[in-house]
């Protein structure tokens, strides 16, 4: 009875704008051949799913198609596009260098091309220009880290290359809609609502 009241208080207090933003916009990027799945947006996908089952099943299938698209690469090369050796490279040089300042005069010497003409062969590859890339992968490295670590806020704004803990929050309530802090209480009370 207590945790089937405190599974509806959560569900009532949670933000619904958070899953149905990375679910609603069809260009939003797929998994790229060199590209680690998004496993906490994945997570958050399946677990929308499971709570609005039988309530609205268009959401569930939106949700479930947009974690489906996370968990399958595309394997063709768009023309316009970075080379597959380009993208895989690039890949890398964005994971690894979360915590820090990433240029796109740095990303477009990694792949041999001109400022200009890597951001227009990225903006097809990605569909998302470089900054907004690197924003989105900074933001799925920070709520895994929310899900998995005990650090605090600005110790993980720190640690996914943002200046502070107000420019991670601002980012982060752009994207899903939700402040951090309180995605991550409802992320881990969820958790201890499902053992």
């Amino acid at each position: 009875m207590i945790a089937e009241q405190s599974s509806r208080e959560l569900s009532a207090n949670r933000p619904q704008a958070f899953p149905f933003a990375l679910v609603d916009d069809d260009r939003r990027p797929r998994r790229r051949p060199g590209q680690a799945p998004d496993l906490a947006t994945i997570d958050l996908l399946v677990r929308e799913s499971l709570e609005r089952l039988e309530d609205d099943p268009r959401a569930v299938r939106r949700c479930l198609t947009a974690a489906r698209r996370l968990l399958t690469p595309e394997d063709h090369n768009p023309p316009g596009g970075l080379a597959p050796w380009q993208v895989k490279r690039i890949g890398r040089y964005v994971d690894e260098g979360l915590d820090r300042r990433l240029t796109l005069a740095e990303a477009a010497e990694q792949v041999r091309l001109s400022p200009s003409h890597f951001s227009r062969c990225f903006r097809v590859s990605f569909g998302a220009p470089f900054s907004k890339h690197v924003t989105r992968r900074r933001l799925e490295r920070a709520r895994w880290l929310m899900m998995t670590t005990g650090q605090s806020l600005g110790q993980i704004a720190l640690a996914c290359g943002f200046a502070d803990q107000a420019h991670f929050t601002r980012a982060f309530t752009n994207l899903t809609g939700g402040a951090p802090g309180r995605w991550r209480r409802l992320t881990i009370d969820a958790e201890r609502l499902a053992q």
